[in-house]
């Protein structure tokens, strides 16, 4: 759904530092948004005909996986909005589907993606010049082989997030607001929770299952990561907002000791799901108020 505001929004420093990300990130996140900016055009006979063209120029600067990826990323995220999803629903849907299709993509077509035989070799050299041994460089490879998926997942996600957050900044300046005042907050269900526990509780389970299952229990794990520690993330925002004067500690706390912070986010994503944080805290405020 697409609401017009009174007046164009502001943002150009924000468009501009969320575009370095993207740049960074790579070319199929640049031409997702690009393509999801022209899709969301209202009434526009050309936005389908110049999101094509957009994708075809990321076919030919990336490869097939990065084509693959900005189609499924712009397409879902267009698809969810104008059918009247919320926008946070929208870009959840939209990195879920697009990490699905960088793996999907990788394993069809390995040639054409980040698995292609230039870019092994060029991992391999950049190894070879820090100094590592072909013994130490084949063990990395295998690790990175074996959480590939996670990782390829990991980057498809963010990279769709950080797309959204660029056509949400450059809709609002062209007047057009896409998150709604009723957006709901973010939070992860009871599905993805059990997914999590049955992952750990496979990895626990040691050597003694098989060897395809521990792997997609491993990625599933890391991928986890990012979800729940956004979940994390949005209560600390609640927790902040209501007790300012703990910005410093944890400020402090991401700078000293980051591990430990990005474990506390995790973890508190996680306990969100049966304890609803945020609610508890809202009524704690409510009663404080009175």
């Amino acid at each position: 759904m697409l609401n017009k505001p009174a007046g164009t929004g502001s943002g150009f420093f924000g468009i501009i530092a969320v575009g370095i990300i993207l740049v960074l990130m790579g070319i199929p996140f640049v031409g997702m948004t690009v393509m999801t900016v022209m899709l969301l055009t209202p009434n526009s006979r050309f936005g389908l005909p110049l999101a094509l063209a957009t994708l075809f120029v990321v076919y030919l600067i990336s490869d097939f996986t990065g084509a693959l990826i900005a189609a499924t990323g712009a397409g879902l995220i267009t698809a969810c909005i104008r059918s009247g999803r919320s926008f946070r629903f929208s870009v959840a849907a939209a990195a879920a589907a697009t990490a699905l299709a960088s793996i999907f993509g990788t394993l069809l077509l390995p040639e054409q993606s980040v698995l292609s035989g230039d870019n092994v070799e060029t991992l391999v050299q950049f190894y070879s010049s820090t100094g590592m041994s072909s013994t130490e460089i084949i063990f990395v490879m295998n690790v990175l082989m074996y959480i590939l998926p996670s990782i390829l997942a990991l980057w498809a996600a963010a990279g769709v997030i950080a797309s959204a957050s660029a056509v949400k900044l450059i809709n609002r300046r062209r007047g057009i607001e896409l998150a709604l005042p009723g957006d709901h907050s973010l939070r992860m269900g009871l599905i993805p929770a059990w997914i999590l526990i049955a992952a750990l509780a496979v990895n626990l389970a040691g050597s003694s299952l098989p060897v395809f299952l521990q792997q997609a229990a491993v990625n599933i794990s890391i991928f986890m990561i990012l979800p729940y520690s956004a979940v994390g993330l949005a209560v600390c925002r609640k927790v902040l907002s209501m007790y300012p004067q703990g910005l410093i500690l944890a400020a402090l706390l991401a700078i000293v000791f980051p591990p430990f912070a990005l474990g506390v986010l995790l973890i508190t994503g996680i306990l969100d799901t049966w304890f609803d944080f945020r609610t508890r805290l809202k009524k704690i405020n409510e009663r404080k108020n009175q």
